[in-house]
Order: C-alpha cells, then structure tokens, then sequence
C-alpha cells in the first residue's frame, strides 16, 4: 500500500489556508504580510517582546528564517528590534502598535481557518488529524 496522496492532500490544505489568509488580509486591508508572517505575529500577540532565538523555536524556522520575516515586518511598521539587555549579543523584536493592532484580524483569520476544517470534520476527527500530523511532523 502506498500513501503518496498524504503530501498532496496536506499541500493542498495548506494552500487552501493560505488561500483563505491572503483574501482575509486583503480584505482588511493589510499590505506587507504573508501567511509566512502568522506563526511570527502569533507569537508576538502572545508575549512583550521576545529574543529572537527563542521566536525562531518557538516556530520551527530557522534563525535566519525568522530574521528575514521581522525584518519585512518592520518595513512595514509592525514589529521592531532592540538590543536585547540581558545578552550583547542578542536581540529583542516586539510588536509596534500597528502591529499589536492587528489582534482582531488575526482572531477572525484563525477563527476561520479553524472553521475551514471543522466544516469538514468532527470534533474527534479534528483532534485525530492534529495528532497524526503532529506525529508526521515531530516524529
């Protein structure tokens, strides 16, 4: 038995969310971010400011990764960096106002896209499918 249509179908429910996100974003008039942003503002909303190390953990990209993401997002005035005064060679990247303004359009993005699969699936098939690709992912 093979399973090749796993990929497919994860990388077409993937698209589908970005899909979603990129039209929510447009519509609340958002310029400058892309779904690449979520898991980086996520964590922004849900802390004061944070090193950038322990963002790029926290969302399973690599330090570079999420340097290049913070600083598209501090083009654009949502995010900023400062030196981090606990480590000279570290830094801290925090929310702006406009970006810590963006909570509401995030909530209804992720309300949204929670709706995009429990239309689709029970709560338990929901819970399932979480834990079997978390399984995939995380080994």
């Amino acid at each position: 038995m093979t399973y090749s249509a796993i990929f497919s179908h994860a990388s077409r429910l993937r698209e589908a969310g970005n899909r979603f996100i990129l039209a929510e974003l447009e519509k609340a008039g958002l310029g400058g971010i892309a779904p690449s942003h979520g898991d980086v503002l996520v964590q922004l909303l849900a802390c004061e400011s944070c090193n950038m190390s322990d963002l790029a953990r926290r969302v399973h990209r690599t330090k570079s990764t999420v340097t290049t993401l913070v600083e598209k997002l501090e083009r654009n005035g949502y995010a900023q960096r400062m030196p981090d005064p606990a480590d000279s060679r570290g830094v801290l990247v925090r929310l702006t106002d406009k970006g810590k303004a963006l909570e509401p359009t995030f909530t209804a993005i992720s309300e949204g896209l929670h709706r995009l699969i429990t239309d689709r699936l029970s709560a338990e098939e929901a819970a399932l499918l979480d834990r079997l690709l978390e399984k995939c992912v995380n080994g």
